[in-house]
């Protein structure tokens, strides 16, 4: 495992360790970086739904398809 300083959405920093891991989400899957750290909830990455091809509905909450793929064509 390698460590990372990370900044947060909040501004903060915080060290982390890095590994990949298998991530699926709806009918998307793929290896993506994940940060191991202290938190009270699971959080989600940017950059794994990036990866995955999907974003978040603001208006909704919900889970959506940002491009008609995931990362089995990139």
């Amino acid at each position: 495992m390698e460590k990372a300083e990370l900044k947060l959405a909040d501004n903060r920093s915080a060290e982390a360790g890095i590994i990949v891991a298998y991530i699926k989400l709806m009918d998307r899957d793929g290896i993506l970086p994940v940060a191991i750290m202290d938190s009270p909830e699971p959080l989600l990455s940017a950059t794994a739904l990036e990866g995955l091809g999907l974003r978040v509905d603001p208006a909704t909450g919900k889970l959506e398809y940002s491009r008609p793929y995931g990362l089995a064509v990139l």
